[in-house]
């Protein structure tokens, strides 16, 4: 390199540690690992977000399914809040969602879900989303 030299200086060690080429790697990774840090935490909480979404969602379809078909065998349980219940457990969640069964704009039976979500790393992210699912099954 051209800037970087081995050799004593008769200057004396100022000029030789302004020179040196001894840790530039490790300085350059202090510098960008918590740049790294910081989106590899949000694509892993962006990600968790979005599945508990489609989570939330399936459970809420299946709540819905079972409600039509009146079935109280697996996965259908005696009530919409219960099956939503056990279907958010078998997707290895363990939130409660809100559930309600509204009967507008729905010509069947209809189930819809809030659910707040927290992230794992809340300094990162310090707000609390709310998710929310519907679902009309005729």
């Amino acid at each position: 390199m051209p800037g970087c030299t081995r050799k004593l200086h008769a200057c004396g060690a100022p000029v030789l540690l302004l020179r040196a080429c001894g840790g530039v790697a490790a300085i350059e990774f202090a510098m960008l690992l918590p740049a790294f840090l910081l989106m590899f935490l949000g694509v892993v909480e962006f990600g968790r977000l979005i599945w508990t979404q489609a989570s939330l969602q399936a459970a809420v379809e299946t709540a819905a399914r079972c409600l039509a078909v009146g079935s109280s065998t697996s996965p259908c349980s005696s009530s919409a809040q219960q099956t939503v219940d056990n279907q958010m457990t078998n997707y290895g969640l363990s939130a409660q969602p809100n559930v309600t069964t509204p009967t507008a704009n729905c010509n069947g039976y209809a189930v819809s879900a809030t659910l707040q979500f927290t992230f794992v790393v809340s300094g990162l992210f310090p707000w609390s989303p709310t998710l929310s699912a519907f679902s009309c099954y005729p």
